[in-house]
């Protein structure tokens, strides 16, 4: 299902609003005939425009309003609320998201006075028709005012000839995403380890021998490879990030492992009172020893899946 790019939401809504204010200013019944709005730009008393307005008939002479629009952002979730999908099968299914924003409706005129008078009318009739605007919009969720900020000059030769007051609205809107009928499966397996929760190995059969800087175990298959059992990672092991704690000791003291001798073996190394890092020496010549491999970093494990033939 291809996406229609036409009458965006993004856009739309800054149409939406300026259809509402030609609707106000346009009404007989809403607004005095001083600021009553004409399509014919000559008849009118004011200029309605997004997202700037040109006066090429009477510059600088009426007030206007300007529509535009500031970023907005998605929030990264899609609704549980099935809009469309095929009939009977249930497929090809779109759901909706929303994106949140500002929009700012700028009030301009000769006075700084009639400048933040149309500000704040505008607010009032904004906030209490918003309900309706949403409704008929069908895609604008929320609609509220956030402020209305102060006068500024923005026109200035040896008097100030412009003034101009914004009005800032919150919106959200409501956007259509498509479902996929199969999502893609990119991992099989994802695990997070780190330090102290969980070990990312452990032992009850490691060997020592009395003076030796080698941890021996028999049971285990050392290696880079994903065939090893353990498999150590090459990369951080050449940055000193795996460690050997024996569970006899309290669990302080942490063995920096330098070397894989051959696939049950380990070279150990420690430090001295200078912090200088020195081989280990085993306090006794020993067997069953329980000890854990530990890193000093978070470690991620991934499998990828499998190709489909």
């Amino acid at each position: 299902m291809a996406v229609d790019l036409k009458n965006f939401p993004l856009q739309a809504v800054v149409d939406v609003l300026l259809s509402y204010l030609q609707y106000i200013f346009g009404n007989p019944e809403i607004t005095p005939p001083a600021y009553r709005w004409n399509s014919d730009t000559r008849a009118s008393k004011i200029r309605l425009s997004a997202p700037f307005v040109i006066d090429n008939s009477k510059p600088m002479s009426a007030p206007f309003v300007i529509v535009e629009r500031n970023p907005f952002s998605f929030e990264n979730r899609t609704i549980d609320n099935l809009r469309t999908a095929d009939p009977n099968v249930f497929t090809n299914q779109e759901k909706t998201d929303i994106m949140n924003g500002s929009i700012n409706v700028i009030c301009g005129s000769g006075t700084a006075g009639e400048a933040s008078n149309i500000a704040n009318f505008l607010a009032i009739m904004l906030h209490a028709d918003r309900h309706g605007i949403i409704s008929n919009s069908k895609f604008i969720r929320n609609l509220g005012y956030l402020d209305v900020g102060p006068e500024i000059p923005v026109v200035k030769d040896t008097e100030v000839r412009r003034w101009e007051v914004t009005l800032r609205l919150s919106a959200s809107l409501q956007i259509g995403w498509l479902e996929k009928e199969k999502d893609p499966e990119l991992w099989e397996k994802l695990a997070v380890y780190n330090i102290g929760d969980p070990p990312w190995d452990e032992s009850d059969s490691g060997e020592t021998t009395q003076g030796s800087d080698l941890l021996v175990d028999t049971t285990k298959n050392f290696g880079y490879l994903n065939t090893n059992d353990p498999q150590l990672l090459e990369q951080e092991f050449n940055r000193g990030w795996y460690y050997i704690r024996f569970t006899s000791e309290g669990k302080k003291q942490l063995y920096t492992v330098v070397e894989i001798v051959n696939s049950t073996t380990l070279r150990l190394e420690t430090h001295d009172e200078n912090n200088d890092p020195v081989a280990w020496s085993a306090p006794e010549t020993a067997t069953d020893l329980e000890y854990e491999i530990l890193w000093n970093d978070l470690h991620i494990h991934m499998e990828l899946p499998t190709p489909e033939a």
